[in-house]
């Protein structure tokens, strides 16, 4: 067994894996001002609470997007596991082909998902991670990661609104029964939820415009259940383990090395 992390800006998400299926999760919330020492209790608790033995595990392995929790949820992680985790960053060895101008740009959570979609999905495909941001990224026929595409997430567009206009309120992130609506409140639900879906149809259409060709595409992140739904494009698979399970290939193949 091993534990993959996933850092990102709402959550950091802790799972205990085997054979590259996930046995448990841990959800917190990504918080800077936690300390490794909290983190490291509160992980420890929870799993020894489902039962896992957390020193038993082979090692570990941490993908991140919050530069300035990575060492403390490495710390932690050590803690608790007595294992010092790989970092998805220059030196691990990943197998992806990346096509950017700054290869180095490209997120861990975005690496780790490229490679577990290549193993297991027809390419081209394109990776659609909805969060703080909605996040799209491109692999080609061959592959290889050629570029991406970054937008406001709904959370991220309904607090803008909040803030922007003094009579809307804040709302939460929830499908309404009709897109046309009849209070400012359900309103603004059906324009962020529906005008999510509606982004994510009309991009995949550029994309396979531009790429001359169908893709596949594979959906997750916190936001993934509400929004692809709401999408008119009904071939978009949710799957929000491909991250995790990419982590786990990822370590094999550096553990291998």
């Amino acid at each position: 067994m091993i534990m993959t992390v996933d850092i990102s800006n709402t959550n950091v998400v802790f799972a205990v894996m085997d054979e590259g299926k996930t046995l448990s999760a841990v959800y917190l919330l990504s918080d800077r001002q936690r300390p490794a020492d909290e983190y490291a209790a509160l992980v420890g608790w929870a799993f020894q609470q489902r039962g896992y033995d957390l020193k038993k595990l082979e090692g570990a392995i941490i993908a991140s997007v919050v530069p300035s929790l990575t060492a403390t949820v490495k710390e932690a992680v050590h803690q608790v596991s007595g294992c010092a985790p790989f970092v998805i960053g220059p030196g691990v060895k990943t197998g992806l082909n990346i096509r950017l101008e700054d290869p180095a740009e490209l997120g861990g959570d975005f690496v780790a998902s490229a490679v577990a979609a290549i193993a297991e999905y027809k390419m081209p495909c394109v990776i659609i991670e909805i969060g703080t941001a909605i996040a799209m990224g491109i692999l080609d026929k061959s592959g290889n990661y050629i570029g991406g595409i970054i937008s406001p997430g709904p959370r991220v567009s309904q607090e803008a609104l909040a803030r922007g206009a003094a009579l809307l309120p804040n709302v939460s992130v929830t499908p309404t029964p009709q897109v046309i609506c009849k209070s400012t409140a359900t309103c603004m639900q059906s324009g962020i939820v529906n005008g999510s879906a509606a982004m994510i149809d009309g991009l995949l259409d550029r994309i396979e415009e531009e790429l001359g060709e169908k893709v596949n595409v594979v959906a997750a992140g916190d936001w993934a259940e509400t929004v692809i739904p709401r999408c008119k494009r009904k071939d978009i698979v949710i799957d929000n383990d491909i991250l995790m399970r990419g982590l786990w290939d990822i370590y094999k193949r550096n553990r291998r090395s």
